[in-house]
């Protein structure tokens, strides 16, 4: 099995990781007792669709054959969809506002962690697929 093979296997992985935290693994706060949700669970349900197109990228990446130049884009574009998912959070919609809630304590931490990695390894994949020249002098 060659590396982008493993990577994309990986790109799977956390994907469908990242998909499962909000709801399964680590889910965010539960209705309050009117029956309305807490802006955490529409963070989660962000992330759960984000999760779905890292698990759909990681798939192409899995099934793309023999381009560099595809690897090498795809990488990126896990990139750019990682820093989005981390946005969602942090910035973009955001958890409940005490840290001993349980989007704050459990959720969130376990998000930047998984999604740290998918961006951290999307970056070793684009670097290890860069486009390079005939003379092999890579960009």
């Amino acid at each position: 099995m060659n590396k982008n093979k493993i990577f994309g296997i990986i790109f799977v992985i956390l994907g469908v990781l990242i998909m499962l935290t909000p709801g399964t693994i680590a889910p965010t706060c539960p209705a309050m007792a009117d029956g309305k949700f807490m802006k955490c669970h529409w963070m989660g349900q962000a992330i759960k669709g984000v999760g779905g197109v890292m698990t759909v990228l990681g798939l192409v990446y899995t099934a793309v054959c023999c381009k560099k130049q595809m690897f090498f884009a795809l990488a990126i574009s896990n990139v750019v969809v990682g820093i989005y998912a981390i946005l969602l959070p942090a910035k973009l919609i955001g958890g409940c506002m005490k840290p001993e809630m349980a989007c704050r304590a459990k959720t969130m931490p376990m998000l930047y962690i998984l999604i740290g990695l998918y961006i951290v390894i999307s970056i070793v994949a684009a670097i290890l697929n860069r486009p390079c020249n005939e003379s092999h002098q890579c960009k």
